[in-house]
């Protein structure tokens, strides 16, 4: 058996996948239907990808690609 790793976005990772500023990632994170964190570090806070990528698919479908079912 497998360990499956966590795929994991960061603020920089949300700039790049969203393709916004870092003033826009706080507004969009500080949204009451973005995902809560998973886990809150010294360097930031950190999210699942599968919550950020189903935030997208609901919130920003344009943004969709193939990326997250290759990842995944």
């Amino acid at each position: 058996m497998g360990v499956r790793k966590k795929r994991l976005y960061g603020a920089q990772e949300l700039r790049d996948r969203l393709g916004v500023s870092r003033t826009r990632v706080l507004q969009l994170v500080a949204r009451p239907d973005f995902p809560e964190p998973y886990e809150r570090l010294a360097g930031g806070a950190i999210w699942l990808a599968e919550d950020v990528e189903r935030w997208i698919a609901e919130h920003q479908p344009w943004k969709l690609d193939d990326r997250a079912d290759e990842e995944g």
